[in-house]
Order: C-alpha cells, then sequence, then structure tokens
C-alpha cells in the first residue's frame, strides 16, 4: 500500500498563543521506497512521523494507508494496524530496563510476529540483525550499562526486527558516529529493496544520499 498524507495541519496551544507546525502538508509516498524528511529542529518533522503512525491525531487533514484512512481510526483500531503493518522508532528509546538486548529483540519478535502458540524465535534472524549493527558482542548487556550510540542501535534493531512492512524512524542517526550512520542508512536501503517502505526524519544531510526521495520541511510563517 502506498501512503498519502492529504492537507495535514497540526496546530498547538502555547498558552493563549496557536503555534502551526504543519500546514496543508501533501505528499504521496510510493510503496517499498525509502524517503527522508529533512530540515533544521522544529519545523515539524517529528510531529509528521508521530501522525503518520497514527500517534498523533492531526488538527485538519487525513492520511491513507492504501484505502484505510488511519485518521479516522479509533484507538483501538489504529494500535491494531500499527502492531499489524508498522515499526516505529521515536527519539525516546524506551528498551525495557530489566530485558538485556536480545531479550530486548526477542520480546518484540515474540509479541509482534505472527508466531503461532509454542513455535520458536528465529535465533538465526536475530543473530544477523545483531551483527549488522555491531551489536553481537552487547547481545547479553543491560541498556543501563550501554552508552547512548549503542542504545539507538540496539533501539533500530528492535524496531526492525519484524520486517515491518511500512518503518517510521525518528532521527535514527543522530548522535551515531559516521561509521555507525552509513551501516544504518545501507541497512534501511536494504530493508527498503527487500519490500518495506521506511520513512525517517533526519538533518544529515548524508540521509539525502541513499534516500529514493526526500521532502524538505520548513518553518511556517506564522
Amino acid at each position: 500500500m502506498s501512503i498519502r498524507i492529504d492537507k495535514i495541519t497540526k496546530k498547538y496551544k502555547r498558552n493563549t498563543r496557536e503555534e502551526v507546525v504543519l500546514k496543508d502538508f501533501e505528499y504521496d509516498i510510493p510503496e517499498g521506497k525509502f524517503i527522508v524528511f529533512h530540515g533544521e529542529s522544529g519545523v515539524g518533522k517529528s510531529t509528521l512521523l508521530r501522525i503518520v503512525s497514527g500517534l498523533t491525531k492531526p488538527t485538519e487533514g487525513k492520511v491513507y494507508f492504501g484505502d484505510v484512512e488511519i485518521t479516522a481510526l479509533n484507538d483501538i483500531d489504529i494500535s491494531e494496524f500499527r502492531k499489524k503493518h508498522l515499526g516505529i522508532m521515536t527519539q525516546n528509546i524506551e528498551l525495557i530496563p530489566y530485558l538485556s538486548v536480545i531479550d530486548n529483540l526477542k520480546f518484540v519478535y515474540g509479541l509482534n510476529s505472527d508466531l503461532k502458540k509454542g513455535a520458536e524465535v528465529d535465533e538465526k534472524k536475530i543473530e544477523e540483525l545483531l551483527n549488522e549493527l555491531g551489536l553481537h558482542e552487547l547481545r547479553n548487556e543491560f541498556p543501563s550499562s550501554l552508552s547512548s550510540g549503542e542504545l539507538k542501535r540496539a533501539a533500530i534493531a528492535r524496531t526492525l526486527i519484524n520486517s515491518p512492512k511500512y518503518i517510521i524512524m525518528d532521527e535514527p542517526t543522530a548522535n551515531l558516529d559516521h561509521k555507525n550512520v552509513v551501516k544504518v542508512l545501507k541497512l534501511l536501503c536494504k530493508y527498503a529493496e527487500n519490500g518495506s517502505t521506511v520513512i525517517i526524519s533526519s538533518h544529515e544531510e548524508e540521509a539525502l544520499e541513499y534516500a529514493d526521495n526526500h521532502k524538505k520541511l520548513e518553518f511556517i510563517k506564522q
């Protein structure tokens, strides 16, 4: 399913002042492409991704996944839609603190996959993803012992573990060194080549080189 963002507007109340972060934003995202939304901090990238993910309602406008208008779904239906189709990573990294890196992945894999009761977790798939993100030696570490960059890569692994149809990530390469930025971008390209639709926000110009398409967001004149 392609994604259609149809005239999205988002307004926030700031005390007595109304702030508009998105206004009549339109964009079509073809299925199986790698898309980057970029621009300065504060232009609405995170808000846009939260709306596309169904985590935030727009003030006006609609978002369609194929023929499904997700902006019209109730909380229960949008939660089921996300569970079935989406892999989402926000800027708030929320690994389960009392689980190791590999157990965080196993937990999400078992929770969101189509495993039948009693089926085994695909250990090979998990190990491959840990290797691709340079996390194999950290597989048994707990989140409290990881650096910020390691936590970010673990959160990326958790988002990707079920090979979701739609991958939506807010600044996945922020605060990573250049080697790991390239590693993550190449991995996201691989998922897009395998049929996932990948949508990220980024302030890094390098991300644009890997994208199939990109769109710059700019400040709204108040």
